[in-house]
């Protein structure tokens, strides 16, 4: 079995496989957080407008997410994991939109079965990847949500970080783009590091929420795993 990185959304081949989306900073992050917190299904939007045009279809739905960054208004939360750590949203549904992180589910949601995963879930979404993968015979690919359609430093290492994982349980053969993960991976010992320097870390520092790059970079936190047809649902816009 393969074991791909595809860098940005329209790098994935085509054809069923077993996908891990990646937007460490910070959607794969707060969508764990918000499993961890009990929400009933997490209704992943298209855009902001989507979003707000559902939320009242929905009942007790609360609406999370971000444009450039912060929280649209009307929204109750932002796209903060620290912030989404003590959210009341247990056994509510959760309407969620990002710029990037979202756009990456949606983008793959007919490859197979995808996941969402992070460093901070870093052993569970391997764990449950590799019952899919080895289950089905089926390739897998971590996807990297980018940042606004370019290559984000901080996805690349969080891929390398889960394919050394992966590579643990299984001997899989490594494509170029795997290999590369894997070399910047090995790269920097510490994520946050590399987590602050990079391009999505800065945005989020001159936000003034440095707390969510440290939250970010922890590793194997959580055993939750975002899945989608199961905690995830793609919600489809309505007129």
């Amino acid at each position: 079995m393969d074991l791909h990185v595809a860098f940005l959304p329209q790098l994935v081949r085509p054809g069923r496989q077993v996908c891990i989306v990646i937007d460490v900073i910070r959607a794969s992050t707060s969508l764990i957080t918000l499993v961890e917190r009990g929400a009933s299904r997490i209704l992943v939007a298209s855009d902001v407008a989507a979003a707000r045009r559902m939320a009242s279809r929905y009942d007790g739905a609360a609406l999370a997410g971000e444009l450039e960054g912060l929280a649209p208004p009307g929204f109750q939360y932002g796209n903060s994991p620290v912030e989404l750590s003590t959210a009341s949203v247990a056994r509510r549904p959760v309407i969620f939109v990002t710029t990037n992180g979202t756009a990456a589910i949606r983008a793959v949601e007919q490859n197979g079965p995808v996941l969402v995963g992070a460093l901070r879930n870093g052993a569970a979404v391997c764990s449950e990847a590799w019952d899919a993968a080895s289950g089905q015979r089926a390739d897998l690919t971590l996807v990297c949500a980018g940042r606004e359609g370019a290559f984000g430093i901080d996805d690349a290492y969080t891929a390398g970080y889960l394919a050394a994982r992966l590579m643990d349980v299984h001997e899989w053969t490594l494509t170029d783009g795997t290999d590369a993960a894997l070399r910047l991976y090995r790269s920097e010992p510490d994520p946050l590091v590399l987590f602050r320097r990079s391009a999505a870390g800065q945005n989020v520092i001159r936000l003034g929420l440095s707390q969510d790059v440290d939250y970010c970079a922890e590793r194997d936190r959580s055993s939750a795993v975002p899945r989608l047809g199961r905690e995830l649902v793609i919600l489809e816009s309505e007129t």
